[in-house]
């Protein structure tokens, strides 16, 4: 077991509200509740319900819409949203998405430095991440190569609900909860974890009463 060291990134300044967009709504959606109260303005996008969960929030506004590669009568795209909403590519905004496996066609279709520009910070829950399936495997591969040109993973976490899978001594899921940093706002002095780690601050297992599954670094 190491050490753990908490970074905060510096400030990004800007006058303006700082926004968070949430890809993929429930009727309980806590993370969006929490951002708006730090004051970010939250813009929450899922054509799958009929309302936000918390539809009195000042700073929550809901659009009954999915989010995917092209535009269509139910669907935006991660560019429209940001043309239609006035980005303020000095404000430290954030983007989570949780949308069910489509979010690797999203990311497969968007231009990652646009997304930079505007995100310094970015929040995915990625599914259907099957080791045993190698075209697959090289296909998401390929996204994460991506990624990782302009952001930094900076925390991991493992969902039960994507099963647990045992090989050469490693636990892994299929669904994985990554929060990344874009680069420039990694600090210099901060270095890769080493070795097995929770984070009770930060983790919470996503079926209550199950042990969370361990993250090794190596």
């Amino acid at each position: 077991m190491v050490d753990i060291v908490y970074y905060a990134p510096p400030p990004i300044k800007s006058d303006s509200l700082p926004k968070c967009v949430s890809l993929g709504v429930s009727d309980y959606s806590p993370f969006d509740l929490e951002m708006a109260d730090m004051g970010y303005e939250v813009l929450e996008y899922d054509a799958s319900i009929k309302s936000s969960p918390y539809p009195n929030h000042p700073r929550i506004k809901f659009f009954k819409k999915f989010v995917g590669a092209v535009e269509s009568h139910n669907t935006t795209t991660l560019i429209q949203i940001i043309n239609e909403n006035k980005f303020d590519e000095r404000a430290h905004n954030i983007l989570q998405c949780d949308i069910e496996d489509a979010e690797w066609e999203l990311l497969e279709n968007i231009d990652i430095s646009l997304l930079a520009k505007y995100f310094p910070q970015i929040l995915f829950e990625f599914h259907n991440c099957n080791p045993d399936d190698e075209a697959l495997t090289q296909r998401r591969l390929a996204v994460l190569a991506k990624l990782n040109e302009y952001y930094c993973p900076i925390h991991t976490h493992f969902n039960h609900n994507g099963g647990l899978l045992f090989a050469q001594n490693l636990l892994f899921s299929s669904l994985l909860e990554v929060s990344y940093l874009r680069k420039d706002l990694i600090p210099n002095n901060a270095e890769p974890l080493i070795g097995s780690a929770t984070l009770p601050n930060l983790d919470y297992p996503n079926i209550p009463h199950y042990p969370d599954i361990p993250v090794i670094f190596g």
